[in-house]
């Protein structure tokens, strides 16, 4: 029997380091590729000419460091759950905790802490380099030691402690209803996901960056004009001084009822145009008009429910078959949280190419109601290769990379679409003109 555990548990990371060569392989060849390829021109129907920049070394070399960030990110997101399991260190924290304390609910709790601290120590080198050495070794960080440290702390503790407050409810749903609570627990993250993306603009978010009105006043009018155009007027427009933490640019639009709004990061307003910055802005607003953040909660919940359900399934087999040398006979035990937590990695994982295929869908959504909105194809066209080129992103990965990973289209195929994409030129009714006020 447990000759018959080690022999899944081998051949799963067999076909996990597979995945992984693959990947590289193809990554390394596309690079390749877009090394020998020349300069391009983009030429608007306006008879404009935009110049696409050629691939820089930085920006290959870059891209070499990250795929070998994600390659060992990948495999510890499956080794750390599997390593809990099979050294018999679940079995010792559940011991631990269960000698501290006569009380599930502290159990729960307590055993949590001590996961994700054991979690956290395991994966902190690699935490560091990536998010702080890397981008400081590429120039993309402006983040002082003491900044990153705050900020990852903060993260942890706050993550942490509300794991551990309310952990127990799922404990409870699973124990009551071994055979439903896949389906209630799902049911349940949809209003969690809504109370989040309520809360966390005005509350959590905070926590780690400062939160301003626009200091240019004009760009800020413009803003709130096109918020008016598509019947946004009561969202709010913030500036964030990420100017602190990185020199990468970025925007976005969240938030739900009074809590929506716009913030740009104060390094896009510093290094866009005023005309790109309403491209961008236009985009972020064409995701909440088109209900992209409601879709999103939905579909959340749904997937939610979906990858639950699988995990009932697969860890019920995987208790009948292997509980005798797991230590435990139950989901609900405290010892199979490292079980669940590999499972839920594992249905998340094979379930990036449908979820993200659906992300990169809203997002060509998102970029033809920016050029119906702004009618200026030019702008949105250099904002996107500058917000890219500044953050070193390749202009298009692999296929295989983009079918798993990338929740957006790629920049290539973003401003290809840009440049053609002008039916008020020609005369043809748009898209989404139901959306923007005469």
């Amino acid at each position: 029997m447990k000759k018959s555990l080690y022999t899944t548990i081998t051949v799963f990371f067999i076909f996990i380091f597979i995945f992984i060569f693959y990947v590289r392989f193809a990554e390394y060849k596309n690079m390749e590729n877009l090394k020998s390829n020349p300069s391009q021109t983009i030429s608007l129907q306006n008879h404009t000419i935009v110049t696409l920049p050629k691939i820089s070394d930085k920006a290959i070399s870059y891209k070499k460091v990250n795929l070998n960030i994600w390659s060992l990110n990948l495999f510890l997101t499956f080794a750390i759950p599997v390593l809990f399991l099979t050294t018999g260190l679940s079995l010792k924290l559940k011991s631990f905790v269960e000698n501290t304390t006569k009380s599930f609910i502290l159990q729960i709790a307590f055993y949590f802490i001590l996961f994700t601290i054991i979690n956290c120590l395991i994966t902190l080198p690699l935490d560091y380099y990536s998010r702080f050495i890397n981008k400081h070794n590429f120039g993309l960080s402006n983040q002082t030691f003491a900044k990153w440290l705050s900020d990852y702390l903060k993260s942890f503790s706050l993550s942490t402690l509300v794991g551990a407050a309310f952990l127990w409810i799922p404990y409870f749903i699973i124990k009551s209803s071994p055979k439903r609570w896949w389906l209630y627990l799902g049911l349940l993250s949809i209003p969690i996901l809504l109370f989040t993306t309520f809360i966390s603009p005005m509350y959590i978010d905070p926590i780690f960056n400062k939160y301003t009105s626009l200091e240019n006043k004009g760009l800020e009018k413009k803003i709130y004009n096109q918020l008016d155009k598509v019947g946004l007027k009561d969202s709010k427009v913030y500036q964030v001084n990420k100017s602190v933490d990185t020199k990468e640019m970025n925007a976005y639009m969240t938030g739900v009822f009074s809590s929506k709004r716009i913030v740009l990061w104060d390094t896009t307003i510093n290094n866009l145009a005023e005309k790109e910055t309403l491209a961008v802005t236009a985009h972020e607003i064409g995701h909440y008009v088109m209900g992209h953040v409601w879709k999103s909660i939905i579909l959340g919940g749904i997937f939610t429910i979906l990858i639950l359900y699988l995990v009932n399934k697969s860890g019920l087999w995987i208790i009948k078959n292997f509980g005798k040398i797991l230590g435990f006979r139950n989901l609900y035990d405290i010892a199979a949280l490292p079980l669940i937590v590999l499972l839920m990695n594992v249905f998340m994982f094979l379930g990036n190419p449908v979820m993200n295929t659906y992300s990169r869908s809203l997002e060509r959504d998102a970029d033809t109601f920016e050029l119906e909105l702004t009618q200026n194809n030019y702008s949105a066209i250099t904002s996107t290769i500058k917000l890219h080129e500044n953050s070193l992103v390749l202009p298009h990965p692999s296929k295989i990379y983009e079918i798993w990973y990338y929740t957006h289209p790629s920049y290539y195929e973003r401003i290809e679409f840009a440049s053609k994409y002008m039916p008020w030129i020609e005369n043809k009714p748009l898209k989404y003109n139901k959306y923007i006020k005469k």
